[in-house]
Parts: C-alpha cells; structure tokens; sequence
C-alpha cells in the first residue's frame, strides 16, 4: 500500500494499481509494475547475484574516492557513482568457488573524465607513516590546469576499507597519504586521478601495490631513534615482486609505467 506524506500534488512511495512510487536523488519517480516476476534461481543465476551483491558492497566502501572521480559521469548517466563502479568494472570481478570473488585491482576504475590524468613518480616514504606521491607536470597541450585538485586513494582488501590522501592542487607537484597502523601486514591497492573545480575528472591511474609494513616499521624504528633510508624500503620501480614477509623493507611494486585506464567518453553537464 502507498503512504502519501505530503500534499495531494507531491509524490508518494509504494503501490497504487499497477504504479509504483518512490524518490531518487530528491527526485519523486514512478515506474511500472512488474505483472509477472520470472525467477528460476538456476545455479547461474544464483552466482551472478552473489557476485553482484559483492561488487555493490566493495562499491559501497570506496564511496568516497567515487564521490569525486565518478559523479559527473554519474549524473549524466542518472545513475549513483556506485552503479556506475559497477558498470564501468564489470568485466574485473569474477566469481571462484560459490562465494568468492576475485578483483583485477590494476583495471579497476574509480574515476573517469577528459581532464589529463597525472603521471606520478617514484614515491617518498617520510615519518608518522607517510607516503609522499610525486607527479609530473603535464604538457601545455594537456587539458589541465594547476588549480586542478589531485587525489590518491588507498585500498586495503584485507580490511575491506579505503583512504583518501590529502588533496593537493596539480601545481604543487605531490600529494601525500598517510596508512593506518591496522593495515600492518595487510596488501594495499593504490590510485590516483585528478578533478578540476566543476568536477570534470581525469581517468584512473594505477600507482600500484602499497606493502605497508615496512612503511609502519619505519615509523616504529624512528621513534626508538633508529634510522632506516627510503633507499632501503622502496623497491625497483621496473620490476614487480610478489607480496614481501613482514620481515622485507619494501613495500612498493610497481607496474612499468603507471597505467591511465579509461571508458568511453561521454559529455558532462556542470555539478
């Protein structure tokens, strides 16, 4: 049954007949009534739903870096930047087992625009468990700007959780992110994309995969006054190793080259 909560002229939620009524995005909408719901619940079919009940919690959890790379393509597609993740990733996920999902995490897209995307650098490891991300300056014939904001989002699997680092503009050449101590021992998925100020975002570059431990090691070791060099955490920058024990001193591996990853160009409309 409809509940009318406001005047006779506004809209209302639930079923009248063969309608039914409900908001989206501060907006009242109506839509057919289904006359006959076919659901055979075929192995198959049971499968694909655990899969995407799946991708709509991991999109659920990366909200805030979708937030600032997906919503103008979001909006023009009258779709929430967590549908969008899972249109635009569809083809990343894939389901072992009857529950288990596996992610391609270096395709994954979490923002996407016409805006030049940075090309990030060897990364600095500081104190306080900080990783210091610096960019190169994109050629004059790039659409960007200096006062585009840039952004580095951080993704740990094992803690089903991620962060956004710092917000930087694109003239001052780094950003920088800081881990958690709960992500000690834990894989880091990283990413990074740029945004200018009417939200018109860049495509997803996949910095790479972040081993904290070493970082948070660092961290320990300075405040008992040992000293460990940056030269003795990072790791090659051509090469990429499998996950290091928690007794290595490197935390980064890199792809050859940080990947821009793209989707098809669409117009966007103003925020």
């Amino acid at each position: 049954m409809a509940k009318q909560r406001f005047g006779i002229n506004d809209g209302y939620r639930g079923t009248v007949g063969t309608v039914i009524g409900y908001m989206w995005r501060g907006r009242w909408c109506l839509r057919a009534r289904p006359r006959q719901v076919y659901n055979p619940r075929t192995p198959r079919q049971q499968a694909n739903r655990t899969l995407f009940k799946q991708m709509v919690c991991l999109a659920g959890t990366m909200k805030k870096a979708l937030r600032e790379g997906l919503h103008r393509s979001s909006m023009e597609l009258h779709m929430t930047e967590c549908n969008l993740f899972v249109k635009r990733n569809r083809d990343c996920f894939a389901l072992e087992g009857e529950e288990r999902m596996t992610v391609d995490w270096a395709r994954l897209i979490v923002s996407e625009g016409t805006l030049a995307a940075p090309q990030f650098e060897e990364p600095v490891v500081g104190e306080g468990g900080v990783v210091t991300f610096p960019f190169a300056p994109c050629a004059v014939e790039e659409r960007a700007s200096g006062d585009d904001a840039v952004y580095v989002y951080a993704y740990c699997p094992g803690a089903g959780e991620g962060r956004l680092g710092d917000t930087t503009w694109r003239r001052n050449g780094e950003v920088t992110l800081t881990l958690p101590e709960e992500w000690q021992g834990m894989e880091v998925h990283v990413y990074g994309f740029a945004a200018d100020f009417k939200g018109n975002a860049s495509g997803t570059v996949y910095i790479g995969t972040l081993e904290p431990d070493a970082v948070l090691s660092r961290w320990h070791n300075n405040c008992r006054g040992n000293h460990v060099t940056n030269e003795n955490i990072l790791q090659s920058w051509q090469t990429r190793k499998s996950k290091t024990t928690s007794n290595s001193t490197s935390i980064l591996t890199w792809p050859r080259a940080p990947m821009p990853i793209s989707s098809s160009s669409v117009t966007r409309p103003p925020r």
